[in-house]
């Protein structure tokens, strides 16, 4: 009899497998407690950990508690109090709903949990470890629940081993619980670690919690949002342009109470703003949306981020016209109605070639007698000269690199700027397109690792010490890269009163800026560095030459253009950005003949 290839899974490892899709690291932990807490009616939510959350997670809620028959059910696998049938999935209102969190938790620490509810004269107390039998004891305690983690996988050596350091792994803790505390303003949250309490912010209004977290001179800065179309709502705060950001770290969207990441919603925001900001800046805004849960799908991933909606469309209108509105009120931007005629299509073709008009950003087919004729003609004063090919003088010195094959013929030629982003030239192949922002990014990139590796930089120290307001993420950040940024001659230093204060900066930084740079510095870096490799520094000097770089939509003159593409020339590696975008495309004369060619 031929040996069979299939088995089942022990428990202990299915549940391992299990823990692995739901529990990623400390934060996912402090998430899915945070969650059941607030399903449980909690108006108070202490959290604390130590180590990050590798040693310890506590987390207190007065919420309604658990029975004993509850409480031994809970550590099971699907064992929930928010499905009972199919119907329910299709209505989720509550944070949490399969039932998987406190048995994959328990599949990977050892876990306690304490509870008692209100009209129980005592509560009960579980203890549990992995590949044991949980024990039930009473408990005399206040009403509510804590939950204490221990040791996270310590059973799971792997998954322990590729945790980030503990400065990072309690800035994505702190990271998620900004986002509690502006995701539900009627909950007190409480947020500490072994040393100290990060913050205590009371129960109040979404403009009370921002201020709290962010500080009242932005919030001052911040647009009311309050609005309602085809069922949905949408309210919160959009930031005024001029507090733009040089990344998208304070965007915050929540759906019925839950923080999600939705890229058609963002894009929506961006859209009302476009026009109004600086090329490579984001919007700040702290956006709720609410609708009835049947028109909304939470179950599309384990972290329960994404999420899917039966009309994208309309939720996509929804918040680009609470936006619109909200910056129209201020005189930022006009109101727009929303039809066919105003919004911008494009045409596609189908597997047959047969043409189709498409929305542009929702990507909706859209019938041709829905869209008013427009003429379109040919030239005017948006065409551009193309330059005829002027033979390059060549060297008869051997190239430096590759690069300089690339780029030896080109130095000579007329190049001219498009949409004041790319610089096109003709060589006898073809057409050769350079990203420009892309381009100087990889070309700064190299200069100041020159400078860091040759140990060349001279910190300019400042007349007096510059105080710095920093949020909780930001703090745990500056505290990660602390030597990192010595090492390119940002000097901090601690106050006696425990604030953070700027004493040094690199030479290069202009007066009045130095402030400015290190946050964007600091926040590119959080937005970034996961695209990158190497070291600390290397990131930073990485992340240093994208906000340095000339930007999208920046104009410039011709010795500017011929300047850059001969720094670009001496490159190591000109073909990529650090952060690995291209920096040169070439279009072939063969492949410009087949735009042409009869269809």
């Amino acid at each position: 009899m031929q040996e069979s290839r299939i088995w089942i899974l022990p428990e202990f490892l299915a549940s391992q497998i299990a823990a692995g899709e739901v529990v990623q690291r400390p934060e996912s932990v402090v998430k899915e407690l945070v969650e059941n807490a607030l399903d449980a009616e909690a108006t108070t939510v202490a959290v604390t950990v130590h180590a990050a959350g590798r040693r310890l997670i506590h987390v207190v809620d007065d919420g309604y508690g658990m029975s004993r028959s509850d409480l031994a059910l809970s550590i099971r696998r699907h064992a929930t109090s928010k499905l009972r049938e199919l119907e329910d999935l299709h209505r989720i209102a509550t944070l949490g709903f399969r039932g998987e969190a406190l048995a994959a938790i328990a599949a990977v620490s050892h876990l306690e949990i304490r509870t008692r509810q209100a009209d129980d004269p005592v509560g009960w107390r579980l203890l549990s470890e992995p590949d044991t039998e949980p024990r039930i004891e009473p408990y005399a305690g206040e009403k509510g629940t804590q939950v204490l983690v221990r040791n996270l996988f310590y059973n799971v050596p792997a998954r322990r081993k590729f945790l980030r350091s503990d400065l990072t792994e309690f800035r994505l803790i702190a990271d998620t619980m900004t986002r509690f505390v502006l995701g539900h303003p009627p909950v007190r949250f409480l947020f500490s670690d072994e040393r100290a309490l990060i913050f205590d912010v009371a129960p109040g209004t979404l403009q009370e919690r921002f201020a709290a977290l962010f500080g009242d001179e932005l919030v001052q800065k911040m647009l009311p949002v309050e609005s309602a179309y085809a069922g949905f709502r949408v309210w919160g705060f959009v930031g005024h342009p001029e507090c733009a950001r040089p990344s998208r770290a304070q965007q915050f969207l929540f759906l019925n109470r839950r923080w999600i990441q939705h890229r058609g919603l963002s894009h929506a925001v961006y859209t009302a703003y476009e026009q109004l900001l600086e090329s490579g800046t984001y919007p700040i805004f702290v956006l709720h949306i609410e609708v009835d849960p049947e028109q909304v799908d939470v179950n599309v991933h384990p972290q329960k981020h994404e999420v899917k909606f039966e009309e994208e469309r309309q939720a996509f209108t929804a918040v680009l016209q609470a936006v619109t509105e909200a910056l129209g009120r201020s005189h930022l931007a006009p109101t727009v109605t929303l039809g066919m005629a105003q919004t911008p299509m494009t045409v596609e073709r189908t597997a047959h070639g047969q043409p189709l008009l498409v929305n542009r950003i929702t990507g909706e087919v859209v019938a041709p007698e829905q869209i008013q004729p427009r003429h379109w003609q040919l030239g005017g004063s948006g065409s551009f000269p193309v330059p005829a090919y002027r033979q390059a003088t060549r060297g008869t010195a051997a190239p430096q690199n590759a690069a300089t094959v690339l780029f030896q013929e080109e130095l000579q030629l007329r190049c001219w700027q498009v949409h004041d982003t790319y610089i096109f030239w003709e060589t006898p192949e073809g057409i050769r397109i350079v990203d420009q922002h892309v381009a100087h990014e990889r070309v700064l990139y190299e200069r100041f690792r020159r400078v860091w590796e040759a140990e060349r930089k001279i910190p300019q120290r400042l007349l007096l010490p510059l105080p710095l307001s920093l949020e909780s993420a930001q703090r745990s950040l500056v505290e990660e890269l602390w030597e990192p940024l010595h090492e390119l001659g940002f000097e901090l230093q601690r106050a006696s009163s425990g604030a953070m204060e700027l004493a040094a900066v690199p030479a290069d930084i202009p007066p009045g800026q130095e402030d400015t740079v290190l946050m964007e510095l600091l926040e590119g870096y959080r937005e970034y560095s996961h695209q990158l490799r190497g070291s600390a520094v290397e990131r930073l000097l990485a992340t240093l030459a994208c906000k340095a770089a000339v930007k999208a939509g920046q104009t410039l003159s011709e010795p500017e253009i011929h300047s850059l593409i001969a720094e670009l020339q001496h490159c190591v590696l000109p073909y990529v950005c650090p952060h690995g975008r291209p920096v040169v495309v070439e279009i072939t004369r063969q492949e410009l003949e087949r735009f042409f060619e009869r269809r």
